[in-house]
């Protein structure tokens, strides 16, 4: 009797995830983007979420597409700090927050933000650390910006791409520091 009932639910459960990634499609394949938003706006309510934060990152990305840039801003923060959200979905709205403040945020503000502990150890922590040292290139700390870019060379985990990237940073932070 109780193998069936669990059965039952496991069922269940595998059908309601079905409906709410079929809802999640639509709604990403929708051509007006103001009835895809909407509809991603009803799967706030979800009960799964992981689709919860698609969905959302999803708005994000439509708001831009909209010229909305404040209130895709303001969505990709709350995301970011949002604990019912899986950690790679907050991770992934917290580093598009901060590649499109990277030239406005002031350098401390945004320093802070990416010196937390807790994004040294995110799927995403040398695409951070990326970012650290673009932004102390940007404000035109050269020797600090590629001192992070030769960690990120010397870094054998560091991803291929990123190095690859990290190295041509480096160049140009040094060829700006000669200018």
């Amino acid at each position: 009797l109780s193998l069936g009932g669990y059965q039952y639910y496991l069922s269940s459960v595998h059908s309601k995830n079905e409906a709410i990634v079929e809802k999640y499609v639509n709604a990403i394949n929708s051509p007006d983007i103001s009835v895809s938003i909407n509809q991603l706006i009803e799967l706030d309510e979800s009960s799964n979420s992981y689709i919860k934060g698609l969905a959302k990152l999803k708005r994000a990305e439509l708001y831009f597409t909209t010229e909305k840039k404040d209130q895709a801003l303001e969505l990709l923060e709350s995301i970011s700090t949002d604990k019912s959200l899986d950690r790679i979905i907050r991770d992934t709205a917290l580093y598009k927050y901060l590649m499109v403040k990277l030239d406005v945020m002031d350098k401390d503000s945004y320093l802070k933000i990416i010196d937390s502990e807790h994004l040294k150890e995110s799927k995403f922590k040398y695409l951070f650390k990326e970012l650290k040292g673009l932004k102390l290139l940007i404000d035109g700390d050269h020797i600090n910006s590629q001192e992070i870019f030769e960690s990120i060379i010397s870094d054998k985990d560091s991803p291929i791409d990123i190095r690859t990237r990290a190295e041509k940073f480096k160049k140009i932070s040094k060829s700006w520091k000669i200018i």
